[in-house]
């Protein structure tokens, strides 16, 4: 009777190890198979998010181009290739839409599907795009240099931008805030011109002199170069005579500094006193 009772109790207990042991290798199972599931799900998710900000970055390179931007090209990606697709009208356009994909980062091969057809037409709104968006990052850049000015950081003015020309409107208090105003704007890149509309409220304020409009004339010519950095240069004018302070780089933009303040209309002698590095 008790031999059979241990035989019971042994039979048991082997019994409740097999469905132990059962219960631990499919609970491993099951975690591991739905491990690698997540696992799966998780980089799919992933290489999704990375190829769609790989598509916007490629549309944004090629609508910033303007041989390109009139042009419906499509874009997808997949881990990282590239697919362009739509009509071109040159092969040229076709190649350089190439070109511009994988220059952008995180392109790691390309499929070039564009197709050349020549009676393609461009779309209007989409070819001066790229224009636009110079427009307003000019536009952005002068308000935030202006909001970030002591003087005009309290004053209400207006920056709009078109073609690249500078619109400022609105009110400051005396003539030398409407120049700070000015210099701001000219001296964000991209700028061709300037049209200020602000009204001086100071009633005390005479109105700008001859000289100053003068050394204002020189000053926007010396921007145009393009080559003169003006945050070291001083202008005054006086009688026609434009006198130049301050600090270029080298002997080239202290002579071309000069030339141009003569080429001014209204300027009979430049006195040049602009300083250059010792041994330049």
């Amino acid at each position: 009777m008790n031999s059979f009772r241990q035989d019971e109790n042994g039979t048991s207990k082997l019994i409740s190890m097999v469905v132990l042991l059962l219960l631990v290798v499919g609970g491993g199972y099951y975690i591991y198979t739905h491990n690698s599931q997540l696992t799966n799900a998780f980089h799919s998710i992933q290489e999704s998010t990375q190829d769609a900000a790989t598509s916007s970055r490629v549309r944004t390179a090629l609508l910033l181009s303007k041989q390109l931007s009139p042009f419906d090209i499509k874009v997808q990606t997949t881990q990282g290739v590239v697919s362009l697709e739509g009509q071109v009208p040159t092969e040229q356009i076709k190649n350089m839409a190439g070109v511009i994909a994988l220059d952008t980062s995180s392109v790691k091969e390309l499929h070039n599907n564009l197709a050349v057809n020549p009676a393609i037409g461009r779309n209007p709104d989409r070819e001066h795009l790229s224009e636009r968006v110079a427009d307003l990052e000019i536009k952005t850049l002068v308000s935030d240099g202006i909001s970030k000015n002591a003087e005009l950081a309290d004053k209400h003015i207006a920056t709009e931008v078109s073609a690249q020309v500078v619109t400022l409107s609105g009110t400051v208090q005396n003539i030398g805030q409407k120049h700070t105003a000015d210099q701001i704007a000219w001296q964000v890149p991209g700028v061709h011109g300037l049209a200020d509309n602000l009204i001086v409220s100071d009633a005390q304020n005479v109105p700008e002199s001859a000289d100053d409009k003068l050394a204002h004339r020189v000053e926007f010519e010396l921007y145009s170069t393009k080559a003169i950095p003006l945050k070291a240069i001083q202008i005054r004018a006086s009688d026609g005579i434009i006198t130049l302070t301050g600090a270029v780089s080298n002997r080239a933009e202290q002579l071309l500094a000069e030339l141009t303040a003569k080429s001014v209309e209204g300027v009979h002698r430049v006195v040049n006193s602009l300083a250059i590095p010792e041994g330049l």
